[in-house]
């Protein structure tokens, strides 16, 4: 081998390059961590530091649709529940007709949600009862009314459009005759703040009701028809009601006009108010000075200083392991071919590449002089081998990426606009009257379930309650209690509380006060029926009822399907000791709110509505809380509605820089880590394995078969010292058969001098 001619530096290089693998091995990780930090510092560059402010953030415009969304949601749950009381209502004449006035008298009782009533026949249109308002059916045809009543209509008055709803009762002289219900298409109750205004508009754009601050100029009208004609060419996609925002042009002071719409009609179009057309516009004027950013520069710098990062990572990473790799692969290399066997074997002084190229020198010297003893390679210090570059240049990427993780999850600074929490203020509103007007209805449907089962068999209440409960899915029992407490008759589940102290005072209450699931129900006397659904029952000093009442107790899904409502955040309904009752999401019955900060509002919320950012005591957070309100039982709860909307939830201009400043840090990791541990597990570990198999072959280990585990340059060296392994096996059974003594031969005796003579 020694005698082998020298190669030139020219031929050196072509042999290498042929070689060394094209694809795998050290270099492939490197490049690519090059090129993915570099993406993300475009990225980064891009998206953080390429963000403008905008001068209505998305989180006001969004405040406007929810708010239509929440109107519209209760306008089409209110149209929904007058058609299906009236029909109830006089569904229940089926069985027992009544003349026309007596029907009038008891709806008018049980009811008061209608300005005026009529009924008439349909097939001459003669009056046969009336009772309030004039009900306007001059242009109806109602002819045509056979066995179906007809859909909610709205029609002109004198006094305004008035909306019109159906019902066939049968009466004892005249057949089957048309109920007809009006009344005026009203907002629900809920509050606006002085600069906000909601309408309800009809497929022509007439205001059929309107509440907050009055449009008078041109530019906020032209915002309103506009915002009325996308809703009329928006599709509603399947299960999302159709709604949206818009921004009118600045005037001259450089304010907008904000709006938000949404259909009245339910998503599927199944319902009474899709014939109607009615669409909800919420509008308001916002100041249209752009906020401002905390770090507006952040995105640029942070760019620049990766940029500069991923190149040093990459020429640090070529310099400690790539080169190193490539000089222990050529001197391998040399040594399997026998070139310049008296030249000692120049290697890198750390790491395992240090350890094999010591055992290239020990292995050397064994290829010199094949009679030399193998030793171990010389001993040195062991230090931390391509753990310690890799681990360094990932505290590197961690030192640039943790600090914009820290500044983005940061939203203590964030500054939220006055419209997003007074829209937040009055969206609990809403929901609190959503709760209040479900109970009361639920409460109104005992009232004028009542009379009906006052003088009724078992039989026929049985019947009467299971109707009610498959009308309504707000109930999870109806039953009837006697003058002791005992069930006569019911439908659903089993009643929670029976006995004496089941009887009470009519009106909503709370059953229980501890245990898995709130009660909520509501109870009314038999004998008597308080006249006013708002009316204030259950106050101190009312005599309470002797005889059997008629329960409804309230499913606690209901009610927390009730708070379920898209950008409100978390919502609970709580009792008087701040103690849930339901909530929109998942909750503990009878336990303490989940953020106590929330305590601060609930105190300031005691006769109206109220919203605060806090700040203290864990992620900044708009809370707000509302009272049920109202008049009555239901009021008398002392029950609220509480909200909380994380800060970090709000589309404003800081969240989605944070958010992007944040997707940055965790890019910067993922590259780092997923680069940097492909160079562990493709080269480090292999590498690793390969120190101490040099170290054993040099050592004398001359049995175990080197196999190279990848075709990259650690495979490259491991095949070199297979190969010299094999060369050393060889060199020593050569050596072995030198040193053999040769095979004994018999030995020779003298000749005899006289034959010797006789042979000459």
């Amino acid at each position: 081998m020694s005698g082998t001619a020298p190669t030139s530096p020219r031929q050196h290089r072509s042999r290498r390059r042929a070689d060394m693998p094209l694809l795998g091995g050290i270099r492939p990780p490197i490049a690519l961590l090059l090129v993915l930090l570099l993406a993300v510092a475009a990225i980064t560059a891009l998206a953080v530091g390429g963000l403008r402010v905008d001068d209505t953030p998305q989180a006001v415009r969004e405040s406007h649709q929810y708010a239509a969304e929440d109107t519209a949601a209760s306008l089409r749950a209110g149209l929904h529940e007058s058609a299906t009381d009236l029909r109830r209502a006089a569904a229940r004449y089926e069985s027992a007709p009544a003349e026309p006035a007596e029907v009038l008298s008891a709806l008018g009782q049980a009811y008061h949600k209608w300005r005026g009533t009529v009924m008439v026949r349909p097939d001459t249109g003669r009056l046969l009862a009336a009772r309030g308002e004039t009900v306007p059916l001059a242009g109806l045809d109602l002819t045509k009314v056979t066995d179906t009543a007809p859909a909610p209509l709205l029609v002109p008055s004198t006094t305004g459009t008035r909306l019109l709803t159906f019902a066939l009762v049968a009466t004892k002289a005249d057949g089957r005759a048309l109920l007809v219900a009006s009344d005026n298409l009203r907002l629900p109750g809920i509050a606006t703040r002085k600069e906000q205004t909601i309408q309800v508009l009809d497929t022509t754009g007439a205001v059929l009701d309107t509440t907050g601050a009055a449009l008078d100029a041109e530019a906020d009208r032209k915002v309103v028809a506009a915002a009325r004609e996308r809703a009329a060419r928006e599709r509603p996609v399947p299960g999302e009601t159709a709604s949206g925002s818009l921004t009118g042009g600045a005037d001259g002071k450089g304010a907008r006009r904000v709006a938000g719409w949404a259909a009245v009609a339910n998503p599927d179009g199944r319902d009474l108010a899709a014939p109607l057309g009615l669409t909800v516009v919420s509008t308001s004027s916002v100041d249209g000075k752009p906020g401002s950013l905390r770090h507006p520069m952040l995105g640029l710098a942070a760019a620049g200083a990766l940029l500069v990062l991923a190149l040093l990572l990459a020429w640090y990473l070529s310099r400690s392991l790539q080169r190193p790799l490539l000089r222990l692969f050529l001197e391998s290399r040399r040594l399997t071919r026998g070139e310049r066997l008296e030249q000692p074997v120049r290697g890198p002084k750390r790491g395992e590449s240090a350890r094999i190229a010591r055992a290239l020198e020990e292995l050397r010297l064994q290829l010199r002089d094949p009679a030399r003893r193998p030793g171990r390679a010389p001993a040195a210090k062991r230090r931390p081998g391509t753990a310690l570059p890799l681990a360094l240049c990932a505290v590197l990427v961690l030192g640039w990426s943790v600090p914009l993780m820290f500044l983005g999850g940061n939203d203590s600074g964030v500054r939220v606009p006055a419209q997003v929490v007074a829209g937040q203020r009055d969206r609990t509103d809403t929901a609190a009257d959503r709760i209040r007007q479900a109970l009361n209805e639920g409460y109104a449907d005992l009232r004028s379930l009542a009379p009906s089962l006052t003088d009724a068999s078992v039989g026929k209440a049985e019947n009467l309650l299971r109707a009610t409960l498959a009308e309504h899915d707000r109930y999870r029992a109806l039953y009837v209690l006697g003058a002791n407490g005992e069930v006569l008759a019911r439908a659903g589940e089993t009643p929670h509380r029976t006995g004496p102290e089941a009887l009470g005072a009519s009106g909503v209450l709370l059953l229980n006060s501890s245990g898995k699931e709130p009660r909520i129900a509501a109870r009314i006397a038999l004998t008597a029926a308080p006249a006013d659904a708002e009316a204030d029952t259950g106050k101190e000093g009312a005599p309470e009822p002797k005889g059997p009442v008629v329960v409804g107790e309230f499913k606690t899904d209901f009610l927390g399907s009730l708070l379920v409502r898209p950008g409100l955040g978390r919502v609970w309904l709580v009792d008087d000791r701040q103690r849930v009752l339901a909530a929109n999401e998942g909750y503990s019955s009878f336990g303490d709110l989940p953020d106590d900060r929330a305590r601060k509002v609930l105190a300031t919320a005691k006769k109206s509505a109220a919203a605060d950012v806090l700040r203290d005591g864990g992620d900044p957070a708009l809370l707000a809380a509302a009272p049920l309100g109202g008049n009555g039982s239901v009021a008398k709860l002392g029950w609220s509605v509480v909200t909380a909307h994380p800060v970090a939830w709000l589309h404003l201009d800081q969240n989605r820089a944070d958010r992007r400043v944040v997707l940055a840090g965790m890019l910067g990791l993922t590259a780092a880590a997923l680069c940097l541990g492909w160079l562990f597990i493709a080269v480090g570990l292999p590498l690793r394995r390969l120190a101490a198999s040099a170290e054993a072959l040099a050592a004398g280990d001359r049995r175990t078969v080197l196999y190279p585990v990848h075709h990259d340059e650690v495979g490259a060296v491991a095949r070199s010292l297979e190969l010299i392994r094999q060369e050393l096996v060889r060199a020593e059974q050569a050596e072995r058969t030198v040193r053999r003594p040769s095979a004994p031969t018999a030995p020779t005796t003298p000749a005899d001098p006289a034959t010797t003579a006789t042979a000459r």
